[in-house]
């Protein structure tokens, strides 16, 4: 290429990679470029072994920091530096993968899960960001691009410079840095026997599936656990109980989520096995650590911690179901309870049908505005949910670990429950995120969703958890926006929440680029726990990152 090349800088750029190469092929790189450039090649080719999906970059701003700091005393223009890891990033975007119609639907927008996680902690427990965690963040403000799908660990060290550049870039609208609490994940970990030195080196394999870099192999994605259509088989299996109560229900309803479970088990333990036996990841498995002294792959149990991650869904839509059923049937007894599972199988189509469910929607209160009673029903089901999974251990000799995200399955899972008790309609969507409220009812503003979803058990939810939350353009401006974001994610550490990323876009901008495609191609949103293009999403998708509440500080 070099030979045929007409550029001189250009020319001169490929001979240096060339020369690169030959050294990486026999030797430890010394420098920031050479590191870049092996990062790059082996990304390449376990991307050819086994077709990646989310081959996360890990703690980069740790690992990469040696290198960094070499180039800089052999005296590299800083600038230079910049510009080599705006180019990895901009080849981050490079790949794309292919899904089937069907698996593209729980996986809208293209996403690769080039996830890396900037700042944190030392193994010692002192804060971890350096001039690489700015840096990464200050290239990323560069190219504004999906990829990589940068995140921030927070805690009580963060410093104010770093926590307002992290609020700094996400003031621009794409969705990146996400953000995770330390606070909650190291605990997290260390429930699930994680020693204290590797919990406070975790990292996320994806979205936001929370790993341990290096010695997981975490299946994270091997099942989605549908918890509002388990509430609607108990429903109608009791159709004519003039007995049943709201007490009795509930056990039924913790009992079916029991028994779902035994069957979600049992199907991913069966996918666990068909890897081992017609997947194994030679290579990948000899950068996991434990693997080669076990003589073992990583789908065969060679990991030192090994996790099958299954997400439970569904819990703003079941909350606020199970809160309007108690009140509209068992306390106010307005209908009778097959009198309302009429109007639910008609879709709400009855002559009485837009009354009963504009009842339900607005006269009784929903999770994420700090109501007690909604938010209880939340965190008593979501518990018995991560309860039971914790349970079960799978073919590796691990463990399966709960979560509560939804990439964009929201959607699809949404289409196969009917009509419930929330107002929502036969086939509509579930809630975004995983512990996100329902569209528009979060109306008592962003810190009460912060407060409702403290009281959930987040360090049970080990897999990962996913908050969205979307602000207006205008309540981020200036110096002032800045730093009340800052304090709303120090407020988000101290309350103990998992994890929360934004959208911070008006309505209006994403309803043009629906109508003008061609004019917005590079726009930029966050769809679960990645980012895409907004004009590359389906049309159910950007419909549903529009009708997300979009609040003020």
């Amino acid at each position: 290429m070099a030979a045929n090349c007409t550029d001189a800088q250009r020319r001169e750029e490929l001979l240096t990679i060339a020369e690169i190469s030959r050294h990486n092929a026999e030797h430890k790189p010394q420098t920031f470029w050479q590191a870049c450039q092996l990062f790059w090649y082996m990304n390449i080719i376990l991307q050819y072994e086994s077709n990646a999906s989310s081959l996360s970059l890990g703690r980069f701003d740790q690992y990469m920091l040696p290198f960094y700091q070499a180039s800089l005393t052999q005296g590299e223009d800083p600038a230079f530096l910049k510009e080599l890891l705006e180019s990895l990033w901009v080849k981050c975007n490079d790949i794309v993968l292919l899904r089937s119609t069907s698996s593209a639907r729980y996986f809208a927008g293209f996403p690769t899960g080039y996830t890396a996680l900037l700042g944190g902690l030392t193994e010692n427990g002192r804060s971890a960001v350096n001039v690489l965690s700015f840096l990464c963040l200050d290239a990323y403000q560069s190219v504004q691009l999906p990829q990589p799908n940068l995140g921030v660990r927070t805690n009580a060290l963060i410093d104010t410079p770093f926590l307002m550049k992290t609020a700094e870039t996400i003031r621009l609208g794409t969705g990146i840095p996400q953000i995770f609490n330390d606070e909650v994940v190291v605990p997290a970990f260390l429930n699930r026997g994680v020693s204290l030195e590797d919990a406070r080196d975790y990292s996320v394999v994806g979205c936001v599936e929370l790993s341990i870099p290096g010695r997981t192999y975490g299946l994270h994605d091997i099942a989605m656990f549908n918890l509002l259509k388990v509430m609607e088989i108990c429903l109608y299996e009791n159709e004519g109980n003039a007995a049943l109560t709201y007490e009795g229900l509930l056990e039924q309803i913790r009992a079916k989520i029991s028994h779902y479970i035994t069957l979600m088990v049992e199907g991913s333990n069966i996918c666990d096995i068909g890897h081992r036996d017609w997947a194994p990841v030679p290579l990948l498995s000899s950068f996991i650590s434990d693997c080669l002294e076990k003589g073992r792959d990583i789908t065969d149990g060679g990991a030192r911690y090994n996790f099958s991650g299954v997400q439970g869904i569904g819990i703003a839509n079941l909350s606020d179901s199970l809160h309007a059923l108690k009140g509209m049937v068992f306390e106010q007894q307005r209908l009778s309870f097959d009198e309302l599972l009429s109007v639910l199988k008609a879709n709400f189509a009855t002559p009485e049908g837009e009354k009963v469910r504009a009842r339900l929607i607005n006269r009784f209160e929903k999770y994420g505005n700090d109501i007690d009673e909604v938010d209880n029903i939340s965190a008593e089901l979501l518990r018995h949910y991560c309860k039971e999974v914790e349970k079960y251990q799978n073919p590796r000799g691990g463990y399966f670990t709960p979560g509560s995200y939804t990439v964009s399955a929201h959607v699809p899972l949404g289409s196969v429950v009917g009509a419930t008790p929330d107002g929502r309609f036969a086939g509509e969507q579930l809630a975004d995120g995983g512990l996100s409220p329902m569209l528009g009812q979060d109306a008592q503003g962003p810190t009460a969703v912060l407060k409702s979803v403290s009281k959930l058990d987040n360090t049970l939810l080990s897999n990962g958890t996913l908050l969205n939350v979307k602000f207006t353009p205008a309540t981020l401006e200036g110096e002032a926006g800045l730093r009340k974001l800052a304090d709303f994610l120090r407020a988000f550490t101290q309350l103990k929440l998992q994890h929360i990323q934004f959208n911070v876009v008006n309505a209006d901008t994403l309803r043009e680029a629906q109508q003008r495609p061609q004019d917005y191609a590079g726009l930029v949103v966050r769809v679960a726990g990645y980012s895409a293009f907004f004009v590359e999403l389906s049309k159910e998708i950007q419909d549903d990152i529009i009708r997300r509440t979009a609040h003020q500080l």
